[in-house]
């Protein structure tokens, strides 16, 4: 199998851009990562780009494809940011989200935590999307509130788990890899993304997309129609298996 990735970060309306995406590629294996650090607390440019280069920095070291190579770099970037919390006292309250994909491009894993998302794409369809920790995604798992009216609920910023550098209990994994195919797609994106972005038009898009780089060019045009004057940072990853 052949991995096309592409990337963006955006400003946005604001002034500091506060997500920060990467991805490596080595020894056969492909590490994608995108953090958003929580505008709410201090140093949130500083908490996406201490995880982000973390676990690049992890993955980098010893590459490889597994649950245990998953945590492993996961709990790098822990260790790290929780000394770069203690060292910038300032920053002593910064945390972020975190959506992490791994595979071997025979097959793929991935994790999240706080309500940044992963989107997989199968057979042209949307096979699976990661549920955010968040308090309006507990409002549509109980049934008060519809799924995609956790897009813009008034409490959609309020996070049940985030990226702190304490013990990552929330963090989420599926219980096993899934296999991929030819054609199959992931999109990893911030929450400034995924707000102007219903999942029928991520997938008719990519229907349409000969490249990774066009996919999110066609979205992110999309977005810029929609988004308010002072929106969100919006960043996005784009990774299609051939």
């Amino acid at each position: 199998m052949i991995i096309h990735a592409a990337l963006l970060s955006k400003t946005g309306g604001r002034k500091v851009n506060e997500d920060f995406c990467c991805y490596d590629e080595k020894s056969g294996f492909g590490c994608y990562i995108l953090a958003d650090g929580l505008g709410g607390h201090k140093g949130g440019a500083l908490a996406s780009r201490t995880i982000g280069e973390a676990v690049i920095e992890a993955f980098t070291a010893s590459p490889g494809f597994s649950a245990i190579k998953l945590i492993e770099y996961v709990e790098y970037a822990r260790r790290s940011f929780l000394a770069a919390r203690i060292e910038t006292h300032e920053h002593k309250s910064m945390k972020a989200t975190l959506v992490l994909l791994l595979t071997d491009g025979h097959s793929a894993l991935w994790g999240h935590i706080g309500d940044s998302r992963l989107y997989y794409f199968h057979a042209g369809n949307l096979l699976f999307q990661t549920k955010d920790h968040s308090v309006p995604q507990l409002l549509a798992d109980s049934g008060e509130i519809k799924e995609d009216q956790i897009r813009f609920h008034e409490d959609r910023n309020r996070l049940t788990a985030a990226f702190d550098g304490e013990e990552l209990v929330r963090f989420t994994i599926p219980e096993k890899p899934v296999e991929l195919n030819s054609g199959d797609a992931f999109l990893l994106c911030s929450d400034g993304f995924w707000e102007y972005l219903t999942e029928p038009e991520m997938v008719s898009v990519l229907k349409r997309a000969d490249k990774s780089e066009q996919w999110l060019a066609e979205m992110e045009n999309m977005l810029l129609d929609r988004a308010e004057t002072g929106h969100d940072n919006y960043s996005a990853l784009a990774v299609i298996i051939e």
